[in-house]
């Protein structure tokens, strides 16, 4: 058997095995494919090879300059209430970075019918543009209303086109192996949150703010240089008029509606560390420097995380992984960092910011997979995964204000000051787990762990 009669094989296997038995109208789905088709295959994803592993690396820059630079919205917070603007309410400065969030996710829907429509190239390009430009006019920015236009809108809205258009390219070169290529372009955002926030606390005291962060939009203009060289989609794109029940139908399929409500849960709860956990452990009685360092820590565990758990995934089941590692983020919250500053030590903090880093890179990584897991027909791929992330957006839009006024409502209360942020944000994320297992028992029933492979490979 030639290689080519081997992909098809192997794909239509593949395809075989991540069919809903239950959840799919075969007919009507042929019906509407043959009136609004756009999108045309060269043939199977090779799962592999050069130029798909060069797509993947394409795809690495693009998370690192724009998930990366999310990651870092812990260090901004910390300085716009200290520094930049300290007569504005912790709830009030969250709107900046949660608006910034909610545009990420929010973008979904259009970045991913712009991509069904013309694959990722346009994506990337304007997107890059506005994510630098946006960070440069944070750099010229001193009100409150400056810092949110560039940072929120401007910079969000090309962060989540170039975040769109990467995920959704790796995505078409791969199908047995995309958790894998997902996990390992996506590990870019850890390096980011990583490399940003230290750049940012070691600069912005020698160089001042501007120009800090005129250093960190030249590096990610590097990156996406790099990008727009390298990532393509798979498939070819011919344009299509928008349909708006092409971003509601999915929600018909039980498996796709459960999966949306428990990434929205998830979402709403797992990203809160990202912003509070250097205050809270100022709060804790860690150093200002060494609180600072809870988010390039928290974010450098999470490279394992994106890489490793769906990697996992691919040979034992992407929902059951995704399924076991959030249920574990919210045990850390509940068990280590709600009581962590009774300690008389700072090891609790830190070792939940590194354990932390695990379920919160594999959730960040393997939602695209678990929409893939459940997407019949790669060619529906970007407004499947548009229509989930939009979901998402409404809980990273309101997150982190109501963590904000859960500090409030705690102040005064000494070392458990931060403890109803910390309930609010444990409960919300065993409840993401709790929709994540009705998606898979709806899409599969409930099975053998022992049957992994057949269910969910």
């Amino acid at each position: 058997m030639n290689q080519a009669q081997e992909l098809k094989t192997h794909e239509g296997a593949d395809e075989a095995s991540q069919t809903p038995p239950s959840s799919i109208d075969n007919d009507a789905e042929k019906t509407h494919e043959s009136k609004n088709e756009s999108i045309t295959a060269q043939g199977p994803p090779p799962n592999g090879g050069p130029r798909a592993w060069l797509v993947v690396f394409g795809g690495w820059c693009c998370y690192l300059s724009s998930y990366g630079w999310l990651s870092s919205i812990g260090v901004f917070q910390t300085y716009y209430e200290q520094t930049l603007l300290p007569s504005y309410s912790s709830s009030t400065i969250a709107w900046i970075l949660s608006v910034q969030v909610f545009i990420l996710n929010g973008m979904a829907p259009i970045d991913g019918k712009i991509f069904d429509n013309y694959g990722s190239s346009a994506l990337i390009t304007i997107g890059t543009f506005l994510h630098i430009f946006g960070i440069m006019m944070i750099s010229l920015s001193t009100e409150y209303y400056q810092l949110f236009l560039a940072q929120s809108v401007c910079s969000g809205i090309g962060a989540a086109m170039i975040f769109h258009g990467a995920t959704n390219a790796v995505s078409t070169w791969f199908s047995t192996r995309r958790g894998l290529a997902l996990g390992l372009a996506s590990s870019g955002a850890s390096i980011g949150g990583v490399i940003i926030p230290i750049m940012f606390q070691r600069l912005v005291h020698t160089i001042g703010f501007g120009w800090t962060m005129r250093a960190i939009s030249f590096m990610l203009l590097g990156l996406q240089t790099i990008a727009l060289l390298s990532v393509r989609s798979y498939v070819n794109h011919v344009p299509k008029p928008i349909d708006a029940m092409d971003f509601l139908r999915p929600f018909k399929e039980m498996p796709y509606l459960f999966n949306a409500i428990g990434c929205f849960f998830t979402m709403w709860g797992i990203l809160i560390p990202f912003n509070y956990l250097a205050l809270s452990g100022e709060s804790a009685g860690l150093s200002p420097d060494l609180a600072l360092y809870l988010i390039p820590i928290l974010n450098g565990a999470s490279l394992f995380g994106r890489v490793f758990p769906p990697w996992i995934g691919d040979h034992f089941g992407r929902f059951n992984t995704a399924i076991l590692s959030v249920t574990f983020g919210a045990i850390l919250v509940l068990a280590l960092w709600i009581p962590a500053p009774l300690s008389s030590s700072s090891a609790p903090t830190i070792v939940f910011a590194a354990l932390y880093g695990l379920p919160l890179g594999c959730f960040a990584a393997i939602l695209p997979a678990l929409v893939g897991q459940i997407t019949t027909d790669v060619r529906t791929i970007g407004v499947r995964l548009g229509s989930t992330f939009f979901v998402t957006a409404w809980a990273g839009l309101t997150g982190q204000p109501i963590a904000g006024a859960l500090v409030q409502r705690g102040a005064g209360m000494g070392d458990m000051e931060f403890v109803y942020l910390k309930v609010f944000c444990g409960v919300t994320i065993f409840l993401g787990a709790g929709f994540l297992a009705a998606s898979r028992v709806s899409s599969r029933g409930w099975g053998s762990w022992r049957e992994r492979r057949e269910y969910l490979n």
